[in-house]
């Protein structure tokens, strides 16, 4: 559809002129920048995506109007000496200083009615290059996507939430300068005012997988379980080992693939891997970034995903697994029970509990009527509920308010 024309869903919000930003060059923020993007163009604005140059989806086609002319972070590191993890946070930073710039100078030319930011501020750099974009008389209506409401440690130690003076100085003129504040769940919206004392947010969902594949693959029948995305702490990694270890006297047939980036400066992957290679049989270990091609293979040989997250708000992973017909089982964490509905989607334990995610696991692993059941019931409340023409409508009516108000 070309962006100059309305579609027939797209209410009685006049067309506007867009930009969406999203500064990383691959994985989950990036996906959901292209079809957010995608979906606003859809209804009949006309979008410009800024994204890096030779981002993964480089080719991808869609309606917005690709601007892919910004710097990419360096790839993640393999190795595990600090001060190499060091240096190469420091290379990331300079070179997303270098696309925040770029960024900062086509924003200001454009004369967007909107700008809708996708990705993560969670380093002072960013955060004060994301600032700048709220300054200045006559700028465009700035939004955000809210991810966390307090910033993640991604350093090592036991620290969940990093404690930075001056990053939280800057993130709250920047949450109170932006216009809107999108969030992806009342839990969320909670957390935000609490932290923040906010007002200007709106929920909206976070949107389906479709990317990846429009129909979901067949159920499997192997008993295999799912874990994938980066290695993270949050991530609750340690967690799901120490489960699998109680799910193997439950069901001795269980299998694991563990699949996604190992992040040296936060989670030690030494361990994963010792832990993997100590249950030859049982555990299989993808320990790099998977590839847009290869995921749907991937998530077609799992009969449950499971996200064992110790915190989190919402997850592009559990929308991945509905949108492939995957049975969850995750932690009641932020939003995820609003997606994850207990016995109707999937199945919830507390975070940090092996004993009863082992047991949840075991559930599902070993009744393949329930899995299938699960999966499919997910798949279908989140193309109903959660579609990206979903998103994108309230998306536009709330940017439609902010700019009427």
């Amino acid at each position: 559809m070309s962006s100059s024309t309305r579609s027939p869903t797209a209410g009685h919000h006049r067309a506007m002129r867009l930009a969406v930003v999203e500064p990383t060059s691959h994985g989950g923020l990036l996906h959901y920048a292209f079809q957010l993007a995608d979906a606003l163009a859809e209804r009949g604005n006309a979008v410009d995506l800024y994204v890096p140059a030779d981002n993964e989806l480089a080719g991808h086609p869609g309606p917005a109007r690709r601007r892919a002319i910004l710097s990419a972070p360096v790839p993640a590191a393999r190795g595990g000496i600090a001060d190499v993890a060091i240096v190469r946070r420091a290379a990331v930073a300079l070179r997303l200083l270098r696309a925040w710039g770029r960024i900062n100078w086509e924003i200001r030319r454009g004369r967007y009615d909107g700008v809708i930011l996708t990705s993560d501020v969670d380093l002072w750099p960013v955060a004060a290059a994301a600032l700048l974009l709220t300054l200045g008389r006559g700028r465009s209506r700035i939004a955000a996507i809210g991810h966390s409401a307090r910033p993640f440690n991604r350093w090592s130690g036991t620290e969940l939430f990093l404690s930075s003076p001056l990053l939280e100085r800057l993130l709250r003129e920047y949450y109170h300068r932006i216009d809107m504040l999108f969030v992806h769940g009342e839990r969320s919206r909670a957390e935000f005012a609490e932290v923040w004392s906010l007002q200007n947010m709106a929920v909206i969902p976070h949107g389906d997988e479709r990317l990846f594949g429009e129909s979901p693959p067949a159920p499997t029948d192997e008993k295999r379980l799912l874990f994938f995305g980066d290695w993270r702490k949050v991530k609750g990694l340690p967690v799901l080992m120490q489960a699998f270890d109680a799910l193997l006297a439950l069901s001795p047939d269980a299998r694991l693939t563990i699949a996604g980036s190992p992040c040296p400066e936060d989670l030690d992957p030494e361990e994963v891997r010792s832990w993997a290679a100590s249950h030859a049989g049982h555990v299989s270990v993808i320990d790099r970034y998977v590839p847009v091609a290869d995921v749907r293979d991937l998530f077609a040989s799992a009969r449950v995903v499971t996200a064992p997250y110790l915190v989190g708000y919402q997850s592009g992973v559990v929308h991945l697994a509905m949108t492939m017909a995957r049975a969850v089982v995750a932690t009641a964490v932020g939003d995820l029970p609003s997606v994850v509905v207990d016995g109707e989607t999937g199945l919830t334990v507390p975070p940090n509990d092996p004993g009863k995610l082992a047991r949840a696991l075991a559930r599902v692993l070993d009744d393949a009527e329930l899995a299938n059941r699960f999966g499919a019931e997910g798949h279908r409340r989140l193309l109903q509920n959660a579609s990206w023409d979903a998103v994108a409508q309230k998306v536009e009516e709330a940017l439609g308010g902010a700019q009427d108000g």
